[in-house]
């Protein structure tokens, strides 16, 4: 018995903690903007659009494939308690830059269903600050999405 404790205890994929599994760039990208979406506790369709629209331009994949993307992500998100493993996988690889981007995106989603729900703003201030980037940036991100998406033209039904 204590052969198989010691085993188990020893084995190194159990052995390291559940924290240090970072997931995939694009789960870690998609779970935060899965997260958007649902910070409202309505999911909206054009939010749906708008995370595609954003996987696609951000990794360059076929709307197929952003949608599977989306269905592993929902996979990914179950087994976790919170978005903390998937910020933090941006907040460790990521540059100042790129999390400014990743900032931009959050807005275009929170932006697509036009309306801003206090929920989803305050969703978008805990990702300011778990992905270690200061306020300038949330609110340069918020601006930059405004205008993309006013450049863009409104929404298609």
């Amino acid at each position: 018995m204590f052969d198989a404790i010691r085993s188990f205890l020893t084995d190194e994929s159990r052995s390291r903690r559940q924290s240090e599994n970072l997931p995939d760039e694009q789960v870690a990208l998609c779970a935060i903007l899965v997260e958007v979406a649902e910070a409202d506790r309505d999911f909206d369709p054009e939010e749906y659009k708008e995370i595609i629209l954003q996987l696609r331009g951000h990794f360059s994949l076929e709307t197929a494939e952003a949608e599977k993307l989306i269905e592993l992500t929902q996979q990914e998100r179950d087994k976790s308690t919170d978005l903390w493993p998937f910020t933090r996988m941006i907040g460790q690889t990521y540059s100042v830059e790129q999390k400014a981007e990743v900032l931009t995106m959050v807005w275009q989603v929170i932006l697509a269903d036009e309306r801003l729900d206090p929920y989803e703003e305050q969703l978008a201030r805990r990702l300011q600050t778990m992905l270690s980037v200061n306020q300038s940036v949330l609110m340069s991100a918020k601006e930059k999405a405004r205008k993309d998406r006013k450049a863009r033209g409104p929404a298609k039904a």
